[in-house]
């Protein structure tokens, strides 16, 4: 099936943007603001909903949308006011009925809403994959240049003010290559598929990771094999090509949930057994 050019390009724009999404999405669980990423998915598809009612460059207009809600919601620049929470709730359905509400008076808007919402991987064509490339070039390298300090802000903020590392620029700078790798990722692989990899991935590697390389690691692993494996289901099954691989990560963590007071028995028993030698 991968002889086939889409199946190829669908390969390599769902592990670009798993491998990216599953990355910064250890970071998004540990800081617990999946809804405010859940809530950023939902203004970058606010953005591609208004290009393509003006007929206008999605990506662009998804990335403008998406940088107003970073900030909205990073720490040190939202609103002050209302809990966050509150805001998140606000934002997130606030968007939701703008995009279906722009999207019904544009040509074509349900087919529009349906790939907006599930994505289309298998459309993705050699200009996408070179806008990913492009995109997630720079966003992993700042990643992986000063994930320590990232790390160190998301654990203990006051503990990195008290050491003069500036919270509140290390806060937005995350929140900053979230929301692009979001108004990205969105444009190719739709809201379901993109929020999908930030989470799950990351969630199922966090249970059994002993250190963050492993943590890293893990969800970058899992991420690479639901794309995988979704797309074979998909493509032998013929079944919508996102929700497949969401299916995938979903039933991999429900797997690997049951197992998991098992395996975390026997590394218990090594130890011991080790320690007894």
């Amino acid at each position: 099936m991968f002889q086939l050019e889409f199946m190829r390009l669908a390969l390599i724009s769902g592990g670009l943007i798993g491998m990216v999404c599953s990355s910064l999405g250890v970071l998004v669980v540990l800081r617990r603001i999946i809804f405010v990423a859940m809530a950023l998915a939902e203004m970058s598809a606010l953005g591609v909903a208004t290009a393509i009612y003006f007929d206008k460059d999605p990506v662009l207009f998804s990335f403008i949308f998406t940088m107003l809600g970073v900030l909205i919601f990073a720490p040190e620049y939202g609103g002050k006011k209302i809990p966050q929470s509150a805001l998140i709730g606000i934002v997130f359905a606030g968007a939701w009925a703008l995009s279906i509400l722009i999207l019904s008076k544009a040509p074509h808007g349900e087919a529009g809403m349906l790939n907006l919402v599930q994505g289309n991987i298998l459309g993705a064509t050699q200009k996408d994959i070179n806008l990913l490339i492009n995109a997630f070039v720079p966003v992993a390298i700042i990643f992986i240049l000063f994930y320590k300090f990232f790390l160190f802000v998301s654990f203990d903020s006051e503990m990195a003010g008290t050491t003069g590392i500036k919270s509140s620029l290390w806060n937005l700078l995350f929140y900053i290559l979230l929301g692009a790798t979001i108004s990205i990722s969105i444009k190719v692989a739709g809201v379901l598929l993109t929020f999908a990899f930030l989470v799950l991935p990351a969630t199922i590697s966090l249970m059994f990771a002993g250190s963050m390389r492993g943590a890293f690691a893990g969800s970058l692993l899992i991420a690479l094999l639901s794309s995988f494996i979704g797309l074979v289901i998909s493509f032998k099954a013929d079944l919508p090509t996102g929700p497949t691989v969401v299916g995938v990560g979903v039933l991999l963590f429900v797997l690997l949930s049951l197992l998991s007071p098992v395996l975390l028995l026997s590394s218990a028993f090594q130890k011991q057994l080790h320690n007894l030698r």
